[in-house]
C-alpha cells in the first residue's frame, strides 16, 4: 500500500484514540454539574374572574357621575312625596273643608273637616301634608300650598278659604 494514504488514515486513528476519552469525560462532566429538574409544585386551579358585585343598599352607586345624572333629570319636576302620615298631619291643604271660626283669649282657632270626615282644630301655623295655616280671620284662613322640587326649591302658593255663609 501507498505511504501517503496510510499515514493520514493512522493519525485520525491515533488521535481519536486520544480525544475520545476526554470527549466522554467533558459529557459526563457536563451531566454530572447539570443540576435536577425541581419538583412540580402544586398549585390551585385558576378560577375567572367574575367582577365584584356592587349592592347599593340605599347608597349612591359610586361609579355614577353624580354631574351626568343631575344633567338627565328635569330639576323642574315635583320630588317624589313620602306616605303620609295619619290624621291631619297626612291631609292635604285641598282635602281639608274649612268648618268654622272660633275666638277665644289666645287668638283665633280654625275649624276643619278632614278627607277622614273627622273635625281638626287648627291654630296658626299649624302643618298639614303639603301645607300650613298662615293666617286666620273671623270668616276665612289663609293657607300655603307648598310644593318642593326636584332641584330643592319650594314653590309656594297661598290659598283662600271661606266660610260657607
Amino acid at each position: 500500500m501507498n505511504r501517503k494514504r496510510i499515514y493520514p488514515t493512522i493519525a485520525v486513528f491515533v488521535w481519536g484514540l486520544f480525544l475520545l476519552p476526554w470527549v466522554a469525560g467533558q459529557q459526563a462532566a457536563t451531566k454530572k454539574t447539570a443540576a435536577p429538574a425541581p419538583p412540580p409544585v402544586a398549585t390551585a386551579p385558576i378560577t375567572p374572574y367574575r367582577g365584584a358585585r356592587y349592592e347599593p343598599t340605599n347608597r349612591i352607586d359610586p361609579f355614577l357621575n353624580p354631574l351626568t345624572r343631575r344633567k338627565s333629570e328635569n330639576p323642574d319636576e315635583e320630588a317624589p312625596k313620602p306616605t303620609p302620615p295619619p290624621g291631619i298631619a297626612g291631609m292635604n291643604v285641598q282635602e281639608v273643608e274649612l268648618v268654622g271660626v272660633s275666638k277665644s283669649r289666645e287668638g283665633y282657632t280654625a275649624v276643619f273637616r278632614g278627607s277622614d270626615k273627622r273635625v281638626y282644630f287648627l291654630h296658626i301655623g299649624d302643618h298639614l301634608f303639603d301645607g300650613y295655616l298662615k293666617d286666620i280671620g273671623a270668616d276665612s284662613v289663609q293657607m300655603i300650598h307648598e310644593t318642593k322640587l326636584k332641584s330643592g326649591k319650594v314653590l309656594t302658593q297661598e290659598i283662600t278659604k271661606r266660610l260657607r255663609t
